[in-house]
């Protein structure tokens, strides 16, 4: 199997952390900043960031008060993170994992999303026969790609690289964009994406979604919550978590609402209405320790395991007393 170290995880661990501020979060400090990323035409998940910044009767229900910043580079998010400058991003668990390995104070406070990742062709299944020797395009520097790769070899057998080719599309759209122009058999894509393709596409198909693809009872957890855990207290960060999960039950209820603003910041009308209410946002806001926590440990155990990540941060990082 191919060894990735995702261009994520790879900025993450090239920060150095000398010069953080020491000591422990207050937990009387209730005000957070919520770094955001948004290179472009803003995704749900990060939507939600943004409508919970502005929801200023669900924070003080938390006792909780925002200030948002968004960002175009992602390497000076999680820079931002590390340093203390934001207090709170959400992000791929991987990138985060490897950013505290190298020392950087940063916790995770919870789960936020779930996979939607899927295979998708012009009709032929994702087999064993069908992949083996063929080219599947993906985004293969991110830690989606990591832990489908690892989803792929469990339901055919076959290596990344080794048993068939991959080829790096920038994003997920880009990726889809190729496998529709006829120069990759397979590809890779999650969220938006997938419903843009259904409307530019109809030659492509999904051939394995994030359910067929998962190899426990659900998919794994794509995004996670992390906070600077210098600057944000474990009952700050609960409150906070309770209120991710809030805003999000509310946008579930609010597809047709959530629908326009998406289409306000670029998104082709309909995909995120048919996003939400087909089930795909994949929405699992759980603080942590917990269940979800556990699980997250072994999905990223299993990472390093086979050589995606080289190191497991501590219990610490996910919440759990040593």
């Amino acid at each position: 199997m191919k060894k990735i170290l995702s261009a994520v995880v790879a900025v993450a661990t090239a920060v150095t952390f000398a010069g953080c501020s020491a000591g422990e979060a207050d937990p009387s400090d209730n005000t957070i900043v919520l770094g955001q990323w948004n290179a472009g035409t803003i995704a749900t998940t990060s939507l939600t960031s943004r409508y919970l910044a502005e929801n200023t009767e669900l924070l003080a229900e938390h006792d909780i008060s925002i200030e948002y910043k968004e960002y175009t580079n992602l390497q000076a998010l999680y820079t931002d993170l590390s340093r203390g400058r934001v207090d709170a991003v959400v992000g791929g668990p991987e990138s985060f994992a490897s950013s505290a390995v190298q020392g950087a104070p940063i916790r995770l406070a919870g789960s936020f999303a779930r996979s939607n990742a899927a295979v998708l062709s012009q009709g032929a299944e994702l087999t064993t026969d069908n992949l083996r020797g063929r080219r599947m395009v993906a985004p293969s520097t991110t830690g989606t790609w990591s832990n489908v790769q690892l989803q792929i070899l469990d339901k055919t057998g076959l290596d990344a690289d080794t048993d068939y080719e991959v080829v790096n599309g920038d994003s997920s759209s880009t990726a889809i964009q190729q496998l529709a122009a006829g120069t990759a058999d397979f590809a890779m894509g999650w969220g938006e994406a997938l419903f843009e393709a259904k409307q530019r596409f109809p030659n492509v198909k999904i051939v394995a979604d994030a359910d067929e693809l998962a190899n426990g009872k659900k998919p794994f957890i794509q995004f996670v919550v992390a906070v600077n855990d210098e600057k944000v207290d474990s009952s700050v960060s609960d409150r906070l978590m309770d209120a991710y999960a809030e805003q999000a039950d509310w946008m579930l209820a609010h597809a047709d609402q959530v629908n326009e603003r998406a289409v306000e910041g670029g998104r082709a009308p309909g995909v995120v209405k048919e996003l939400i209410e087909s089930g795909a946002i994949n929405f699992d806001v759980k603080a942590f320790p917990g269940p979800e926590a556990d699980e997250l440990k072994a999905t990223l155990q299993s990472m390093v395991d086979q050589g995606v990540i080289t190191e497991m941060p501590g219990n610490e990082f996910f919440g759990m007393e040593d």
